[in-house]
């Protein structure tokens, strides 16, 4: 492989890490959001037990029901999005790494030279 191809190879697998930290950021955003919504209608389901409510318990229930059903779909979502992003860092960091090593190699007139100094 080129080092032009390399260059582009690492500059597209950049591109996907970025995109994929986004949607995660986002999800993991999605999700505060949805705990704070929970915890807000656990409130509101206890006041209406409480208050003996059976109607507004019913429809409480129901958006509980709903947005714990978002939450785990979103956390699931950012389980994936994690093993993508480690994924990522892992084939970036081997291309890299041989890069890196490929730059650092050197020839038998430089070894010579560094055991002399020994």
């Amino acid at each position: 492989m080129s080092e032009e191809e390399l260059c582009e190879s690492i500059e597209s697998i950049k591109q996907q890490q970025a995109e994929t930290r986004v949607r995660l950021d986002l999800a993991n955003q999605h999700i505060s959001t949805l705990f704070t919504q929970v915890q807000d209608l656990e409130v509101q389901f206890k006041t209406a037990i409480r208050n003996k409510k059976h109607s507004a318990r019913y429809n409480l229930r129901q958006k509980l029901a709903v947005i714990m059903g978002l939450k785990i779909v979103y956390l699931n979502y950012c389980s994936v999005k994690t093993q993508e992003l480690e994924r990522i860092n892992q084939k970036l960091y081997a291309m890299v790494g041989r890069n890196d090593e490929e730059a650092m190699d050197t020839d038998a007139n430089e070894e010579s030279n560094l055991a002399n100094y020994s």
